[in-house]
């Protein structure tokens, strides 16, 4: 089995320390290439919000980790992102510090939603890549992965394996969700090696990918095998290895090693990491939501701005009863679809002659609670 690596966190100031630490511990180096070979790091900035929202990765976490590797004479270092359709990769690079860190450490920030792609051949067809990832694998590189440990709408739960789905352009990402999110990011991994990945459970938001209801937590996750990193994930966010698809058929596909148990996990500080970063309370909220929601092939951002505005909703009217509202439509599959008259469209792949629905690509959330409260009420 391979082996996840944590500790905690609790003093902020000392964040840069301990990632050093850390990688120290688990030799990290030996992950490597060599030195004059370039060294990209990929952090998860899947909107445009800083990291205390729980959605991005904390800025002091990809800090300490080039620091660590340019006391160790790695001198060509990128950061690389693309960020959620919808979201511009510049603004969140401004927004979550990143631009003032290539700034300081005088690093290049390379925007994929801007770059070429090329084409690479899987069991279940072509993939789209985009080119500097590509180039990286060619020049012998080294990417290392900097995800969260955060739940997901539609996944239930997102890490290392899924923080890839940045390097792709975002025509792939959409393209993604009408083959089955799971299947397309287990076979990603094949086209995409990772180093190692660096997880950041610092102040992750266990209940959905965008944020607004982060859970401090104060741990750091390290691992050469991004399989055991989600699996270990899993546990922390209350889950099991089936309970996520793509997380099982990556394991099937030897991509790395799942199941992690105790004896797979090296706790530098030899403290109980409770399983604490879910509660009964989401997995009630997403049972009412899966209640009235019909997704079909809907992609993430589209389906987590609705999650996030039913989810204002129902707190707000927290006897709101499922049985008494309409059913949502959501997803790529309702296009030019007629929807019943107690149906109601949300987003463009909705809109057509006769139905009720809300145009966007994607609506806000903002939108989506303006369109649904003249539906909804606690009647």
């Amino acid at each position: 089995m391979s082996t996840v690596w944590i500790k905690s966190n609790k003093d902020r100031t000392k964040l840069k320390h301990d990632v050093a630490l850390l990688l120290e511990k688990a030799a990290a180096m030996d992950w490597l290439g060599q030195k004059e070979a370039p060294v990209l790091l990929k952090p998860n900035l899947v909107v445009n919000k800083p990291a205390s929202a729980g959605a991005t990765t904390t800025p002091a976490i990809a800090e300490g980790l080039i620091q660590w590797l340019a006391d160790h004479n790695f001198s060509n270092i990128i950061i690389a992102e693309g960020s959620g359709v919808g979201f511009s990769t510049a603004r969140a690079f401004d927004v979550c510090g990143y631009t003032l860190l290539a700034q300081k450490f005088n690093i290049p920030l390379i925007d994929l939603q801007k770059d070429s792609s090329v084409n690479r051949k899987t069991p279940i067809g072509e993939f789209k890549i985009c080119t500097t990832i590509a180039d990286l694998e060619a020049d012998g590189g080294s990417l290392i992965n900097l995800p969260l440990v955060k739940g997901h709408g539609q996944t239930r739960m997102t890490c290392a394996l899924k923080n890839l789905k940045g390097c792709i352009p975002n025509t792939e990402k959409r393209r993604y969700h009408t083959l089955g999110i799971h299947k397309p990011v287990a076979y990603l991994n094949t086209c995409i090696k990772q180093a190692f990945a660096l997880a950041d459970g610092l102040n992750p938001d266990p209940y959905w990918e965008e944020g607004g209801k982060p859970q401090k937590r104060d741990l750091l996750l390290l691992a050469k095998d991004p399989v055991a990193m989600d699996s270990y994930a899993c546990r922390l966010l209350g889950f099991s290895d089936e309970d996520v698809e793509y997380l099982c058929l990556a394991d099937k596909l030897g991509i790395g090693d799942g199941h992690t148990s105790d004896k797979d996990i090296e706790n530098l500080d030899d403290t109980t990491i409770e399983n604490i970063l879910r509660s009964r309370a989401q997995s009630e909220m997403k049972k009412w939501i899966d209640s009235i929601v019909d997704q079909r092939s809907a992609c993430s951002s589209c389906f987590g701005n609705l999650s996030s505005a039913l989810r204002n909703i129902q707190e707000k009217n927290p006897d709101l009863k499922a049985q008494t509202l309409p059913s949502l439509c959501i997803g790529q599959e309702f296009k030019g679809k007629s929807l019943s008259s107690t149906q109601i469209g949300i987003g463009i792949c909705t809109v057509s002659k006769g139905n009720k629905a809300l145009q966007g690509c994607p609506p806000s959330k903002e939108s989506i609670l303006t369109f649904l409260n003249n539906e909804f009420s606690a009647e």
